[in-house]
């Protein structure tokens, strides 16, 4: 036997080990189970009149709200400029964010809308994670990501959005924010928002 021919079936045993079937041991271990968190510990979606959308804003995208409140179609986020920030249950940067987050949008003082995008998760890891990582504005759900990564060109979470108050994208920021500093010159380079 070659040693190419040996390699090949060494590194295929390898592969079939890894794999495992129905009957591995990540079948048969128990699955985690989330803390009871409700839609309630979330922060509700807001009632946006609807819009015609803007070629060059958010697209028309109807998604139903994780925490209370009805769907938001995302082209009617109007009126107010808004930080858009896609996030994940999963995503090991979100958390370390959403504080920069929080005290940005507390210093916006209603000057600046903030508003999330949760996907690829389930509805209650994105409940669970959002009471972790002290989410602090209202999101969407998109469990499967499909609709998210096609409309809103996401290849992956954070990636963050900053619409003007007619609706236009004005800059995409792809990536963990790093600093409040960071934050707020985004939010003013972009939205021309001072904080």
């Amino acid at each position: 036997m070659t040693r190419a021919v040996a390699l090949a079936l060494g590194l295929g045993l390898v592969l079939v080990g890894c794999g495992g079937g129905a009957d591995s041991a990540s079948e048969r271990a128990p699955r985690a189970t989330l803390p009871a968190v409700s839609a309630a510990d979330s922060p509700a979606c807001p009632s946006v009149p609807q819009v015609t959308p803007r070629d060059d804003g958010l697209p028309p995208l109807e998604l139903p709200c994780l925490g209370a409140g009805p769907a938001i179609r995302l082209s009617d986020l109007r009126g107010t400029p808004t930080v858009v920030n896609v996030w994940a249950a999963w995503c090991a940067n979100c958390p370390r964010e959403m504080p920069l987050f929080a005290a940005a949008q507390k210093a916006a003082d209603g000057r600046v809308r903030f508003f999330g995008v949760h996907y690829k998760a389930s509805r209650a890891q994105a409940l669970a994670a959002a009471k972790d990582f002290g989410v602090t504005f209202p999101s969407v759900q998109d469990e499967d990501g499909d609709r998210v990564t096609r409309s809103l060109r996401v290849t992956g979470p954070p990636t963050t959005l900053f619409v003007t108050a007619d609706g236009r994208v004005a800059g995409r920021k792809i990536g963990e924010i790093r600093s409040a500093a960071e934050l707020r010159t985004l939010i003013r380079d972009e939205l021309g928002v001072t904080l």
